[in-house]
C-alpha cells in the first residue's frame, strides 16, 4: 500500500503545478514576452584603433513592430527610461551615450502622449582608448535596460546585453 501512495503524492504534486501555471494572471506571462519586445547589438567603429585615439560604439536596439520602449528622458515619471550602461573596460573611457529624438505616442494607458522609441532605436557611446591602454583585443560591453510597452500596457523591465571587440594597436 505504501508503494502506490508516494508515486501517487508525486503525480498529485505534478498535476497542481501544472494546473497553477495555467491559471498564473497575465503579468506573470507579460514578463515572458517583455524579453520579446526587442533585440540588441553593438559595433564599435573603428575597429583597429591606435592609443590614445576616440571611436563610437553604436548600440541599435530593433523594436518589435507591434512594440514602443520608453525614451531615455521619458516625460512621465511612472515609466522606466532606456539607458545605456557600458562595462568598464581596461584602457577605455567611455562618454556619456546620445540617445535619438523620441516620438510623442498617445496611448489608451496614458492621459498624455508620452515619449518613446519605436522601430530601430541608435545609441552613439563615445569612447576612447587612453595611451597607456595594452594593446591587444579588447571587449566593449555594456547593457541596454528598458521597458518594453505594446498599446495596451507596459511589461517590466528588461536588459539586453551588447559586446563589440576592438584591437587597440
Amino acid at each position: 500500500m505504501n508503494k502506490l501512495i508516494l508515486p501517487l503524492a508525486f503525480a498529485s504534486s505534478l498535476l497542481v503545478a501544472f494546473a497553477s501555471s495555467l491559471l498564473a494572471p497575465p503579468a506573470a506571462h507579460a514578463q515572458f514576452g517583455a524579453l520579446k519586445v526587442a533585440t540588441a547589438h553593438a559595433v564599435a567603429r573603428p575597429s583597429a584603433i591606435p592609443r590614445g585615439s576616440t571611436g563610437v560604439l553604436t548600440v541599435t536596439l530593433s523594436v518589435g513592430a507591434k512594440y514602443h520602449i520608453n525614451a531615455n528622458k521619458p516625460n512621465d515619471p511612472a515609466y522606466i527610461a532606456t539607458v545605456f550602461t557600458p562595462q568598464p573596460a581596461p584602457g577605455i573611457q567611455f562618454g556619456a551615450a546620445r540617445y535619438p529624438t523620441p516620438k510623442l505616442m498617445k496611448l489608451s494607458y496614458s492621459p498624455k502622449p508620452l515619449l518613446v522609441y519605436t522601430g530601430l532605436v541608435t545609441v552613439s557611446v563615445p569612447f576612447r582608448v587612453t595611451p597607456a591602454a595594452k594593446p591587444g583585443m579588447v571587449p566593449l560591453s555594456g547593457t541596454m535596460s528598458f521597458q518594453g510597452c505594446d498599446a495596451k500596457s507596459c511589461f517590466p523591465p528588461a536588459a539586453a546585453p551588447v559586446k563589440a571587440v576592438i584591437a587597440v594597436k
